[in-house]
């Protein structure tokens, strides 16, 4: 039964570093584990701590629900968008964010 689940969990990280255009090494870098460790995640090989699976959740900002069981929640599509801007343009990004929020507030 857990080989399954871990298999499942392993898919669903593994589909979402795609989806999110992330490499291996830079997931594993932003929520604190070993890219081996990761690797071993997302083939099942290995299941997780509550507070890996906490970290993978918010790296990958989605619910941990989720990552458990399927359950999507897209509580993160601005945090998307954000991360997808390249890093020499994230100054001008935040800009036209502050720009629009003014102008949203007002």
């Amino acid at each position: 039964m857990f080989d399954n689940l871990n298999t499942d969990i392993g898919s669903r990280i593994r589909s979402l570093r795609t989806e999110k255009k992330l490499t291996r090494e830079r997931l594993a870098e932003k929520a604190e584990i070993s890219t081996q460790f990761l690797a071993d995640l997302e083939s099942g090989y290995k299941g997780m701590s509550a507070a890996t699976l906490y970290k993978l959740s918010k790296a990958l900002c989605v619910s941990s629900d989720y990552l458990l069981f399927g359950n999507k929640n897209n509580e993160c599509d601005i945090t998307d968008i954000l991360n997808s801007i390249p890093d020499n343009k994230k100054e001008s990004a935040k800009h036209l964010l502050t720009v629009f929020a003014d102008a949203v507030n007002s």
